[in-house]
């Protein structure tokens, strides 16, 4: 059974946000070909730490993904947005969105990158996008980014940004990668950092 729709969210982040380098915008079914391809590019850095990575992406399963991202996007359940370069925006840079999966006020942020584009601070900057878009929304108070601990590249984004440790709970590893440790980020207006990250 699929979840329901956000009951406190009332409404959504735009479509297309522009940053410092790159843009976020919403994922499209015109996306499909270049999510299996930037997926499968980038399978070894997703393995460790993505369980929906445990097997190369395909147009039919992609298919499948784009269809529940637009139903969760209707019901503001979930945002997800395809990264791409400011000079080239059909080129999949990355991926990121934000989840309505954690308690009332308060949105999760997810990111991965593109093998090839990793270094030159797209995640961070997709991060800062996400979080000041995420705090423009009416009824949201709080912003968490939730990584492993051994996932140190990941773990390395948030204290940029003006989130802090809030706690590490500990879970049964769902990949490789992963420990019994889960850092959770968060972060609210007060504190968020809201620069442009140095590409």
């Amino acid at each position: 059974m699929a979840p329901s729709a956000s009951p406190w969210l009332n409404e959504r982040p735009p479509e297309l946000i522009p940053g410092a380098g790159i843009t976020l915008r919403r994922w499209s079914e015109g996306d499909l070909d270049e999510l299996v391809a930037a997926v499968n590019d980038t399978l070894d850095q997703l393995r460790p730490w993505m369980p929906w990575a445990a097997q190369p992406a395909s147009p039919a399963g992609m298919a499948t993904v784009l269809s529940e991202a637009t139903a969760a996007w209707e019901e503001m359940r979930e945002f997800s947005f395809i990264v791409s370069g400011a000079d080239d925006p059909q080129t999949v840079v990355g991926c990121c969105g934000l989840h309505a999966r954690i308690g009332i006020g308060a949105l999760e942020i997810g990111y991965w990158v593109r093998s090839g584009h990793t270094g030159r601070g797209v995640a961070t900057e997709a991060a800062r996008l996400l979080t000041r878009s995420a705090l423009a929304l009416g009824g949201v108070e709080r912003v968490e980014i939730h990584c492993d601990s051994a996932n140190t590249r990941s773990a390395a984004i948030p204290p940029r940004l003006g989130f802090r440790l809030d706690r590490v709970e500990h879970r049964s590893p769902e990949t490789p990668g992963e420990t019994e440790r889960q850092m959770i980020w968060a972060v609210g207006t007060a504190h968020f950092t809201d620069e442009a990250s140095e590409r």
